[in-house]
């Protein structure tokens, strides 16, 4: 069992502030070297202290002016202090001495405790899902409808247009391409080079003399 000892302010210039007594002497008074420091009119420079004997807090006036109280009695002598006592520094200044218990089961007393429990737990989830998992396995696969027989696609037939042409308009056509390959095509050759003077230059002067050098 651990122990830890406190004042708190219940009247003063810091009302329900807390100070711990963390030294086995502690000084109380206005002055900055004290350790705890209170800024009243009522206190002196070293008003009194703590102090630690046999684990346990003692208090002591300290020659203050306004005097150190004890549960209303002012006090002449070290005088033992138990949990709840109230310290009263001149008129304004109460202090209560407190005392509190540390204890409890730490986190790693706690464990091994615990652990069956998550150890049951989780077998119990392994069970679950393996049951889970067997009655997927169990479940009917969903029969496969068999595909439509699909209908079969037509070529289209090359040439199609031309077969059912006319007799008549297969002629023109052929004709049309005679005349282009061997009559439009040599003109257009001889307009662009310019030959047809070379070429039929006595027919042209026949019909124009002196169309053709």
């Amino acid at each position: 069992m651990t122990l830890i000892y406190k004042l708190i302010m219940k009247s003063g210039p810091e009302a329900e502030k807390v100070y711990k007594l963390e030294k086995d002497e502690f000084v109380i008074g206005r002055e900055l070297i004290n350790d705890l420091i209170i800024s009243d009119p009522e206190v002196s420079r070293k008003h009194a202290r703590l102090f630690k004997k046999n684990e346990q807090y003692y208090v002591e006036d300290l020659n203050s002016t306004n005097g150190t109280y004890h549960a209303g009695k002012q006090i002449t002598r070290p005088i033992l202090l138990k949990s709840g006592d109230l310290i009263d520094l001149g008129k304004s200044v109460v202090l209560e001495f407190v005392a509190e218990e540390v204890g409890g089961i730490s986190e790693m007393e706690s464990g091994p405790e615990q652990a069956p429990e998550k150890q049951e737990g989780t077998k119990e989830i392994k069970k679950t899902s393996l049951k889970r998992n067997l009655k997927k396995s169990k479940q009917p696969k969903p029969e496969l409808e068999p595909a439509e027989s699909a209908e079969p696609v037509k070529e289209p037939v090359r040439g199609g247009k031309l077969q059912n042409l006319p007799s008549w308009v297969k002629v023109l056509l052929i004709v049309l391409l005679f005349l282009i390959v061997f009559c439009v095509i040599p003109l257009l050759i001889i307009e662009w080079t310019n030959q047809w003077c070379n070429l039929f230059g006595a027919f042209f002067n026949q019909i124009q003399p002196g169309v053709c050098p």
